[in-house]
């Protein structure tokens, strides 16, 4: 679109709306495998209304941004067009990164479209595109004393992984532990960059709330900022809709030296209903929980997830403590094809029994499953030198066996059942990688732990306070290690009252149990 248009398109269009329009056209001539290498996701603009007024306050007539993944420039367009709609600001200044330089053109066209549209406000739009990569340019200027500061940093940063030995992560090596994911690394440059009281409005992955992978960036970012309002987006294909994204995503808005004793977090299905969300008001106490030297960022969206924090938080015991480890399964499919069988009926090696995810349900454990009720698995491993060599078999002991990932919309997010020795009649079982289980590691899980921890890790307390502290559908091996746990009396106790039921509890009178004991 040419400058010569710009009269008569401002009749009709907003600034963000000419940027939807903007990232329409560019989307059009890119494929989505170049656009997901890139970490280029679009926001949409009820997404980008929403975080311009979150950031909004009033405040001096001059309001400086940095746009740090500015995309085709909707995020500072956004706060543009609410700035139009104040009577405060007289001049924005705006430094916006774009290192495609093909996208970088439709950001020219969309700042020049926002300039001339706020002129007939009487505000001054002043720009600046900075076609280098953000985290080594940023690293750079503020290693020579030659960087700005920002009132507002806003920002739908690029994510997808990167190797350690990548310039970016060498050079923001702070804040890197694993395999670090390039939007907090965005994250945590921009913070040099803010003015002593200014603002950061980022829309990101839930990820780096939880797990070990980020606990360097946590303890780094929220020991400077403080978290002032969430937006928790519960639907994983409403946000990023156009690029089929499936990532749980969070709205932060986080200020520099802020004193702030509470924290709003609101939860919405997807975009539609992001207006219409009830707003809690959670303690920032309950929100950054520190536990062994770590800093975990927990999301409670009413009081009953509260009360839940409140309870747990309570529990001194953990697996560590309790003697007790976890592990993940084995057995890898696709690396061990060669040991798997559908059938029984073989004469030249042993067969033990092969779990997988399919088998284990809550509270109890089907085996085997064949044909379509078990998705064709083979229910079988070899028994033979090979397979015992490489440690793809375990004993036949008692055992807590819990899924490694579920689905977005499954009611729960963690599924236990007990696996108590002679069940299988194996001397040896195979479990396939996506299950975790528990066991002592020097000597036997007694009936009744076994039976008392399947049914804490069934109960609504413990699933909810998991998905509090953690916006992932996989349930690590780390995270269940580090999860608190009631007294290992009051553990063996429920493992009595089960004991003593004829049938296979239901999750409702698992319930009852766990919430009347603990």
């Amino acid at each position: 679109m040419t400058n010569n248009n710009f009269e008569t398109m401002e009749e009709i269009l907003t600034p963000s709306i000419f940027c939807e329009n903007q990232a329409n056209n560019y989307i059009k001539i890119t494929n989505s495998d170049y656009r997901k290498k890139k970490g280029q996701f679009f926001t949409p603009p009820k997404i980008a209304k929403f975080m311009a007024e979150i950031s909004y306050e009033r405040g001096s007539q001059t309001l400086k941004i940095l746009d740090p993944g500015a995309g085709a420039g909707i995020l500072t367009c956004a706060i543009c067009e609410l700035m139009a709609s104040k009577d405060n600001i007289k001049v924005i200044e705006v430094d916006a990164y774009e290192n495609d330089t093909n996208l970088a053109n439709y950001l020219q066209e969309s700042f020049n479209f926002c300039q001339q549209w706020l002129n007939r406000f009487n505000i001054k739009f002043y720009y600046k595109i900075i076609e280098k990569d953000f985290i080594l340019d940023a690293i750079e200027k503020f290693r020579t004393n030659k960087f700005s500061t920002y009132d507002i940093i806003i920002g739908n940063p690029p994510y997808f992984k990167i190797s350690k030995n990548n310039p970016q992560a060498q050079e923001a090596i702070e804040f890197v532990y694993g395999q670090p994911n390039i939007y907090s690394l965005f994250m945590g440059v921009a913070v040099n960059l803010l003015n002593d009281d200014g603002q950061m409005v980022f829309i990101t992955p839930r990820s780096y709330t939880t797990g070990p992978y980020f606990k360097a960036f946590r303890k780094i970012f929220f020991g400077k900022m403080k978290p002032e309002r969430v937006h928790i987006f519960e639907s994983r294909k409403d946000t990023f809709h156009k690029d089929s994204v499936l990532q749980e995503n969070i709205i932060l808005k986080a200020r520099k030296s802020n004193n702030s004793k509470n924290i709003e977090i609101s939860l919405s299905t997807g975009i539609n209903d992001i207006e219409k969300s009830p707003i809690h008001l959670a303690p920032l106490n309950h929100v950054l929980f520190q536990r062994n030297g770590d800093i975990l960022f927990r999301l409670p969206v009413d009081e009953q997830d509260d009360s839940i924090l409140i309870k747990v938080d309570e529990w001194t015991g953990s697996l560590q403590k309790f003697g007790m480890k976890i592990s993940t399964g084995p057995v890898v499919p696709f690396r061990t094809t060669e040991f798997l069988s559908s059938s029984n009926i073989e004469n030249c090696d042993q067969l033990a029994p092969l779990l997988w995810m399919t088998n284990v349900y809550a509270m109890k454990v089907l085996w085997p499953k064949n044909g379509n009720n078990g998705n064709g698995k083979p229910q079988f491993i070899i028994e033979n030198t090979q397979t015992c060599n490489r440690k793809l078999l375990v004993k036949d002991s008692n055992y807590v066996l819990l899924h490694r990932f579920s689905a977005k919309e499954q009611h729960r997010r963690l599924t236990a059942a007990p696996l108590l020795k002679g069940k299988l009649k194996s001397e040896k079982i195979g479990i396939e990688n996506h299950l975790n289980y528990i066991y002592r590691s020097d000597g036997t899980l007694t009936d009744t732990e076994t039976l008392g921890l399947a049914a804490i890790f069934n109960s609504s307390l413990l699933d909810r306070y998991f998905r509090i502290s953690n916006g992932n559908t996989q349930v690590s091996a780390t995270e269940i290690r580090a999860m608190p746990l009631p007294s290992l009396t009051d553990i063996t106790e429920i493992g009595e009252s089960l004991v003593k039921l004829s049938h296979t509890p239901t999750l409702e009178e698992l319930d009852k149990m766990v919430w009347s004991k603990v």
